[in-house]
Formats: structure tokens, sequence, C-alpha cells
């Protein structure tokens, strides 16, 4: 075994050796193009982090990332990456499969990256080695990192490994792209941080499942804070509740925007009147989460609804035997919304709670072939419902003080409702109780509702222009803070 005086003499050599390597050449026209002739892309580019040092953002793709031979300068670019002023890094890996020759093994650090913090890493495919990420090594300081269309489970299993081996800061992670990797390979990058996420951003992953899960409860129990997620994969209801019963540091529970749900996309769901009968059956389901919440995107669904007797399309709903919602039962409908109204009521601090549907993604019209529906919503509905994809939430919460709206006036910090296509029962009064005891609410999304869905289109139509008047009363906003001198 070399002694480390010698071993530290061999570094040393090593480093020399790549360094007068980096040297920029004479900066005339000629030589520059030879230089590029020979070496590509890597060359030109370690010239320029050589002859600049202060650079603070480095973005380099593939082609500086390999000479024109083919062969592999990831040790090269190691090299000439300035260390001491350097804040974000992208290193943005091609995706099309195209072998390295004469990869770099991993190699010695060459100094810390003190001041980097932000690092994205992207593409990859099926020849992101381990070794091709050996600058990680100069980078224990990382805190936000950004993973973009990892399409095979090595790119990301190897991004998993070397961010754990030597970023340990690390607290926010952003998955971008659609991603089709498998359960464990979600759970091995979510296990990455030793449980020290702070802030979690998720596409839509069909392999998200157990082992997934499991990583992150270890996250959200300890200081996650802010959970995005666009698809949830496999998972089930009872794994939502868990979730949220289990996360007191959450600040923001966020799932998809408008246009990025597809047909298969799960969301946060829960359903409400199985989780009132666990918890009423000797199971706790007390929601962690508390005034320190400022964003909640949840469908509510399975509060029963007796009231609700069709759909917009005019059918009946077909009733769920496991739902005690027979004609003339208030007992059940009432005490479920109150038991909800009881958790949501907790989030005194919350500014924008988001229960309404989520548009779904274009293509998904074009390639089921009804794009043609789109500008006549009853039909569009029916055709999605008979394909199993509900667009309306029937058996959702009532937001009427009959219900028990009341429970909510805690939640003074409230700006922004969706509740759009739900069978909500907002009316004026509700809109008078809101302005009183909701001083910061802006808006309600999805507020004017004929109530078609209720058979009751002629009193639908006249609570349609009751809440049109005073929303013309109120032109700048639903709480009284935004009070004017007309709403006077």
């Amino acid at each position: 075994m070399a002694e480390p005086q010698e071993q530290a003499q061999e570094q040393q050599e090593q480093e020399s050796a790549l360094l007068s390597e980096a040297t920029p050449l004479t900066n005339t026209a000629p030589q520059q193009q030879e230089q590029f002739e020979e070496f590509g892309n890597a060359r030109l580019v370690g010239d320029l982090m050589r002859a600049n040092q202060n650079l603070r953002f480095i973005s380099v793709d593939e082609s500086c990332l390999r000479n024109r031979d083919g062969t592999d300068a990831i040790l090269f670019f190691n090299a000439c990456c300035p260390s001491t002023s350097l804040e974000r890094l992208e290193l943005r890996f091609g995706n099309m499969y195209s072998e390295l020759t004469n990869a770099a093994p991993w190699i010695p650090i060459f100094g810390t990256f003190t001041a980097l913090k932000e690092l994205v890493i992207s593409g990859g495919h099926c020849h992101l080695e381990p070794h091709r990420l050996n600058i990680l090594n100069r980078c224990p300081n990382v805190e936000r990192v950004q993973l973009d269309s990892m399409e095979g489970g090595l790119a990301l299993f190897s991004s998993a490994l070397a961010l754990g081996v030597s970023c340990h800061q690390l607290s926010h992670l952003e998955l971008k792209g659609p991603y089709g990797g498998e359960d464990e390979d979600i759970g091995f990058l979510l296990a990455t941080a030793n449980s020290q996420w702070k802030e979690l951003l998720l596409p839509d992953m069909n392999g998200f499942g157990p082992k997934a899960f499991a990583a992150l409860m270890n996250n959200v129990r300890t200081r996650l804070e802010v959970l995005k997620v666009e698809g949830w994969g496999r998972l089930q209801g009872e794994d939502f509740m868990d979730l949220i019963c289990s996360a007191p540091h959450l600040r923001r529970l966020e799932g998809p925007a408008d246009g990025k749900v597809r047909m298969d996309t799960i969301e946060f769901v829960m359903w409400a009147y199985s989780t009132f009968h666990q918890h009423t059956h000797g199971k706790d389901r007390s929601w962690a989460l508390g005034p320190s919440m400022e964003f909640l995107q949840i469908w509510i669904d399975d509060v029963p609804r007796p009231d609700v007797a069709c759909r917009r399309n005019g059918d009946p709903i077909v009733r769920d035997p496991e739902v005690p919602e027979g004609e003339g039962d208030e007992h059940f409908r009432y005490d479920v919304q109150r038991w909800v109204y009881t958790q949501l009521g907790r989030l005194t601090g919350l500014q924008e709670l988001i229960l309404g549907v989520k548009e779904l993604d274009h293509k998904e019209f074009v390639e089921r072939g009804i794009d043609h529906l789109i500008h006549d919503p009853v039909a569009l509905e029916k055709a999605l419902y008979d394909d199993g994809v509900p667009t309306f939430i029937y058996r959702s919460l009532e937001f009427s003080l009959e219900s028990g709206l009341d429970m909510l006036a805690g939640m003074k910090e409230l700006k922004f409702l969706d509740v759009k296509s739900t069978a909500h029962r907002i009316g004026v009064a509700e809109l008078d109780w809101m302005h009183i005891n909701w001083p910061k609410l802006k808006t309600i999304r999805g507020l004017e509702s004929m109530r078609e869905w209720t058979r009751d289109t002629e009193a639908g139509l006249a609570v349609k222009t009751a809440i049109g008047a005073w929303m013309a009363a109120h032109p700048s906003g639903i709480g009284c803070s935004y009070s004017s001198t007309k709403d006077a």
C-alpha cells in the first residue's frame, strides 16, 4: 500500500497534468478552429472556464462533455470548472444511446465548490454511468437539485447514488418530466437525503408505489414542508390519509395543474364517509396538518349527498351501497361533512383551498376521438364518464351554512377557494357569511352554477342570478377587506 506522502504526490501529478492540458491556447482564429476540429466543444468550454474563474452559472450539454472522437471529456470538464464562485451548475446529458469510449475512472476531488447551492442534471437515459457524475464529489454544499427527463432507471439510480454519497446538505428536490421508472428507483431517490427533504416536487409517476411511499413518509414525519405530486401512481386513499395524519410541518400540498391531468392520473383523494367511519370506530384519522398550512389541494369525495338526484346529463346517480345516503337520510349527510370541516378548521393559516376538478390534458380528448365535444360540457362529461373518468364531484362538500360552514370561521387568511365542478350549495347567505368571516377572500372559482345536478334547473337559475347580483355589488372581492363605497 502506498504511503500517504506518495499518494498525495501522485494526486498532485494527476491534477497538474490535467490542468496543464487545460491551459488555453493562443486566441488566434486558425488555432481555435484547429482546436475545435480536434476536441470539439469540450476544449472550447474548458478554455472559457479557465479564462473566467468568476463564473456563477454554467450550463453544458452532451456536446461539451465529449471529444469529437467520442471519448469522454467529463474528467477534463471537471478539472477546468471554477470552484470558488460557481452558484448553479447544469449538466445536460444526451438521451440517445451512444457508447462512450475511454471512460474516465472515479477521480480525486479538485477543490470544493464552496458557493454551489443549485444543481441540475438532465437526460442520460441508459448511458449515464455513475463515474460521469464524479464532479458531485466537489458539491458538498448543494441544497437544491433538479433531475429532468430521467427516462431510464440507470440514469435515476446513478444520480441518486452520486447525490447520496457526496451531497449532504440536500433539502429541495424537483423531479421533472414524464417518468416511467420503477417503484424501487423512486424510493431510492427519495431516501437519498436521509429524511432531510424540506421540499419535494414530483411528476406524474405510474410506478409510484409502496417503496416510494415508505421513503416519502420518512420525510413527511420529520421536516417536509412542501409536497407537489402531479400523479400518485399506484397509491390508494388509505395512503393519502396516512400522509396527512403524519405531516405536522407541511405548508403546501399540491397536485396536478389544469391541462396536466391524464386519464390514468391518480390525484390526492379523501374518501370522506369511509374515513369518517374509521375515525368513529377506533382508528384515529385526525389530521396532523395545522396552522402552518398555506395551500391545500385535495379531492374530497364520498360525502353522503341524498340531495344530489342526478348527474349533469340527467341520468340518476348510482348509489354506493356502502354509503348510507338514501333519500331523507340527513344524519350522515351532515355528520360526515361536519367531521371534515373539523379537520379543515385546524388550518387557520390556509390561504388557498383547492377542491375543484382539474381540467384534462387536451391530448386525451384527441386520442379518444371526443375533442369535438369540448364545447358541450354535458356530452363531454357523459363520454368521459363512460370511460371511467369523473369530471364532476357529486358527493362533495356543500359549503352551505346548513352543512356546517360556520365551523371554518377561524380561516381568516383564506384568499382563494376552488370548488369548480363540485356539487356545492354556496348561495347569497354563504357569501354574506364569507364576507364577514373570511375577510381576505378574493374570489371563488366555480361559484356560479345552474345546479343541473339536482333537477332544479329553475331554482338553480334563481340562485345563479342572485349570486351574480351579489358579486356585482362586491366588485373588488368577496371578503370585507375588499369593501368599497359600492359595497356599503
